[in-house]
This record gives C-alpha cells, sequence and structure tokens, in this order.
C-alpha cells in the first residue's frame, strides 16, 4: 500500500492558471508544492484561478526548486499559472491509513 502520493501538473500556456487534479487529502495532513527544478520563469499560486493569475497581487509566487506547504482538504483546492509555457510544479503527501 502507498503511504504517500506524489505527482506533477504544468501549466499548458503560460497566463492561463490550471486546477491541480481531484485527490482528497487526509485531515492534518499538508501538501508540499515545489516548482519543478528545470523551471526558468516563476510559478503562481492561488486558491482559484483569478488569484492564480499572473501579477495578481493575491498569489504566491516560487521560483525553480522553491517549494511551500499547504494545508488543504483536496488538492484540487490549488490552482497555478506560470510565467513560462509548459512549466509547472511537482507535489508530494502522506496517505493515512
Amino acid at each position: 500500500m502507498d503511504t504517500f502520493i506524489t505527482g506533477q501538473k504544468n501549466v499548458t500556456t503560460a497566463g492561463t492558471p490550471v486546477q491541480l487534479g481531484h485527490n482528497p487529502v487526509p485531515n492534518g495532513v499538508k501538501i508540499c508544492i515545489k516548482a519543478k527544478k528545470a523551471n526558468t520563469g516563476t510559478i503562481y499560486i492561488g486558491n482559484s484561478s483569478a488569484n492564480a493569475k499572473i501579477a495578481n497581487a493575491t498569489c504566491f509566487s516560487l521560483a525553480a526548486n522553491e517549494a511551500i506547504s499547504l494545508s488543504v482538504d483536496n488538492l484540487n483546492d490549488v490552482w497555478i499559472d506560470s510565467s513560462v509555457n509548459g512549466e509547472g510544479i511537482e507535489f508530494a503527501f502522506e496517505r493515512q491509513f
């Protein structure tokens, strides 16, 4: 049985935020989101499409290989955008049984 879940998500078109996929996160578990090491631009994170959009004052930005830990109940609570086409994030979180 898997004890943790990992995945990746890319932004196809810079300036067009994408939502992470549906995946419930156990209560009390934080997800780790890291900008991919090979990124050349900036990743923007928000709790909605509008809040993740490039240059929005409410987004949180990550440079390549930087990470943030978030408490959410589902991965799809997180939206990302990128300043460069095709760049993205990696994520990981623990599963509880």
